[in-house]
């Protein structure tokens, strides 16, 4: 009855004996190459690049504008009927700072910087999600191989049974109809090991999907304990959660990578509104010009002396047709939607923390109660066996007890992998 993961532990031994070492991929593996290869996460670094490239343009606004113009052709002046035709260079440089525009530049300066730190929470939480996706695609793996397992047990009794039917039938004990059923139930084993190992396949392209490379091309097992946890009280080994519903809420509230995103988009969205209520008030700029002008010396009449000139500009748009009120009213508008979202999201966040809390015991308890219900029906299992080579009961009673046996092994290593996967989903939810 021991069809655990210690055959993983065979495998492998089998496997060096031969010179075929196969990699063994525990959980934490596969998390380290999720989060270096997965395109989410590579494309969030994308974005925080783009960002931080978005902020830099903002900060030009504050910096010397410095431009040059070079223009080098002919000109005709007609004065009085006289055509004076010429030729010559004009170069002119242009410069320009900023001084203050009430804080129309650097309201935009500052949602920038803040649109960069949104970015990089948003690195954070798509690498939890990763973490997540990770734990539960490896989990459901093992499930489906220990499921395999179960099956391959349910094949093994199927046969006896039919050896034994064959034995009962040859001895004039039983009738045909025992020999043909258990062969028909042998092959509905059969059949259903052949589709738990299709489902393996499927979940192990799953998992290489989500880490987004095929580790070892190929060439790994998985591992997580190798240990009988059929045939112990598996309960007694398990993590357990020791902190309360209420402080897995507070630290959820504080360390959610999603709200950290929306308080600084919501930050952003105050300086947003500081810039857009700078376009009513006026923008002071120092500037200067310089121009040289270099003339046909033949031509003398049209020789130019060099220009320059500086000062201080003031600019005052005093109506843009209410597009200044607009863009006012938007940019508040959108402050407090995503005022807005942080209230829901935060609801939305104790609602996932309790949830998940709770499928935790409720995993729990389903682990405790499968063991139970494990003891119980190998032990009808085994009356039933009884009572039929007794000639007590029928072959259909013997049948529905061992359904029942194998259907019990098969909760039991659902219910135990469920606990893990929704450790994991208590962890993302909380934010550790």
């Amino acid at each position: 009855m021991k069809f655990t993961l210690v055959s993983i532990s065979v495998s492998l031994f089998t496997s060096l004996l031969f010179g075929t070492a196969t990699h063994m991929l525990r959980v934490d593996d596969a998390v380290t190459l999720a989060l270096q290869h997965s395109p989410d996460i590579n494309k969030s670094i994308l974005n925080i690049e783009s960002s931080k490239e978005k902020s830099r343009f903002e900060k030009g606004y504050y910096l010397p504008n410095l431009n040059f113009t070079f223009t080098a052709g002919k000109s005709n002046l007609n004065i009085s009927g006289i055509d004076l035709d010429g030729s010559g260079m004009v170069g002119k440089i242009s410069a320009s700072q900023l001084l203050y525009d009430f804080g129309k530049t650097t309201g935009r300066i500052d949602a920038s910087k803040l649109d960069v730190k949104a970015e990089e929470a948003r690195l954070k939480r798509t690498i939890a999600k990763k973490i997540l996706d990770v734990k539960v695609r490896y989990y459901n793996l093992l499930k489906a191989k220990s499921i395999i397992d179960v099956n391959e047990k349910d094949i093994e009794l199927q046969k006896e049974q039919l050896r034994r039917a064959k034995r009962y039938f040859e001895s004039g004990i039983r009738t045909l109809i025992d020999v043909t059923d258990a062969k028909v139930r042998l092959t509905q084993a059969r059949l259903t090991l052949n589709n738990s190992r299709y489902d393996l396949k499927l979940k192990r392209a799953l998992l290489e999907q989500t880490l987004g490379v095929t580790p070892y091309e190929g060439d790994y097992e998985l591992i997580y304990k190798e240990r009988d946890w059929f045939e112990k009280d598996v309960e007694k080994a398990l993590p357990h959660v020791e902190d309360s519903l209420e402080s897995l809420t507070k630290f959820a509230y504080m360390h959610r990578h999603e709200l950290f995103v929306l308080n600084y988009k919501t930050a952003s969205a105050k300086e947003r509104v500081r810039s857009a209520q700078g376009e009513f008030y006026p923008s002071m700029y120092l500037k200067a010009d310089y121009s040289r002008v270099e003339t046909d010396e033949n031509e003398p009449t049209l020789h130019l002396d060099n220009v320059w000139d500086a000062g201080v500009v003031l600019n005052w748009n005093l109506f843009k047709g209410f597009q200044s009120e607009a863009t006012v009213e938007n940019a508040k508008i959108e402050r407090l939607r995503l005022q807005v979202e942080q209230k829901r999201l935060r609801l939305k966040i104790k609602r996932e923390v309790i949830q998940s809390y709770l499928e935790v015991q409720r995993s729990k308890d389903a682990i405790t109660l499968s063991k139970e219900v494990v003891n119980a029906s190998l032990q009808k299992f085994q009356q039933a066996q009884k009572r039929y080579e007794h000639g007590l009961s029928d072959y259909i009673e013997l049948q529905d007890a061992r359904q029942g046996y194998i259907r019990s092994l098969s909760d039991l290593v659902v219910a135990y992998y469920d606990y893990f996967i929704a450790l994991a989903k208590l962890d993302f939810v909380t934010g550790k």
